[in-house]
């Protein structure tokens, strides 16, 4: 669930990887409304920083609205982590149903461009990207149950989306039926997280250029 800091639709104008942090303070304009300005602010900082790591008085600051202005809009920093990755999660799958849609086109190239246009935002903007629901998965063990569930939540939807495309490449024989759907997907999806991981530290895209080698070359095809 990975996404450039230059594809916020607010920065650039397009669509993820699931909820990306790096924003520009510029797109907190005044044309944006208050609990707008709070999440974008609050995604480029605690995509930076972490959840527990991240306060809200940088939060207020970079969005350059008031205290009062945060509590009128959320109940509390927990209420505000949960809006964050519903946001991430929204826009993440809003991205992904066009393409995942796009029966012109096989199960597996859909399946491909998936990953491949996260690549390609990543070649673009850097290894370095911060990503905000990967973020906050690495602290679900110091997270509230609410925010963790909000976590879970947002990758159990990606899973399910990716498992429909596999279901549809099994009947179409181009994806090897012996895989079930579903536990395929999620392993396409923590295989994928751990390349972006391994990305970082290498800071390089060879991680994610061999997880699609791997993936579309050894692992998916029928009769492997």
């Amino acid at each position: 669930m990975e996404r450039s800091p230059n594809s916020d639709p607010l920065a650039a104008g397009a669509g993820t990887p699931l909820g990306s942090a790096g924003s520009p303070r510029s797109a907190l304009g005044a044309e944006l409304d208050t609990r707008e300005r709070l999440l974008i602010a609050g995604a480029e900082v605690i995509g930076q920083k972490g959840f527990n790591g991240a306060g809200l008085t940088e939060i207020l600051q970079v969005a350059g609205v008031p205290k009062g202005s945060f509590y009128h809009h959320f109940g509390s920093k927990e209420e505000f982590g949960v809006a964050l990755i519903e946001r991430a999660r929204d826009e993440h799958l809003e991205e992904l149903r066009p393409i995942v849609g796009d029966r012109r086109r096989s199960a597996v190239d859909r399946l491909r461009a998936v990953f491949e246009q996260t690549r390609a935002e990543c070649a673009a903007s850097g290894p370095t990207v911060e990503c905000l629901i990967p973020k906050l998965a690495l602290e679900t063990s110091n997270l509230s149950e609410t925010v963790h569930a909000a976590v879970r939540c947002a990758y159990q939807q990606w899973n399910a989306l990716l498992a429909q495309v596999i279901r549809e490449g099994q009947a179409t024989g181009e994806i090897a039926r012996k895989h079930d759907a579903d536990r395929l997907a999620g392993v396409l999806v923590m295989l994928w997280e751990g390349a972006t991981v391994r990305m970082q530290i290498d800071r390089s895209v060879q991680p994610l250029d061999d997880f699609l080698t791997f993936v579309f070359d050894s692992l998916l095809p029928e009769g492997n």
